[in-house]
């Protein structure tokens, strides 16, 4: 469309698309040829648990311990945050601290 003189505003309001995906279309057709998405993109996440189950068994076999704790026992090398995104997927909660009623209640 662009090759045949119609302006990319026109164009980019008929494709509903921004003018800077046209640009950046353009762009790589005019060096490489194509407009195809590179080869090789990654796809999905790369999660660091595989199994939910055996995840679950690590966890109910490892009580009280804090997310930092659980992450330096699991066999996968992951953070204390990301330990405790998963810990939080199969529905639990963090130890919370005792909280004095007394404070509360005022």
């Amino acid at each position: 469309m662009i090759d045949e003189g119609i302006l990319i505003t026109q164009v980019s309001k008929l494709l509903k698309i921004s003018r800077d995906t046209l640009h950046r279309w353009k762009n790589r057709r005019d060096h490489t040829g194509d407009v195809k998405a590179r080869f090789g993109y990654q796809t999905g996440y790369n999660h660091k648990i595989s199994d939910m189950e055996e995840f679950q068994k690590f966890i109910d076999q490892n009580p009280g311990k804090t997310h930092q704790q659980l992450a330096d026992l699991y066999p996968v090398e992951m953070s204390a945050k990301t330990m405790g995104v998963w810990i939080k997927k199969l529905g639990y909660t963090r130890k919370k601290r005792a909280s004095d009623t007394k404070n509360v209640m005022h």
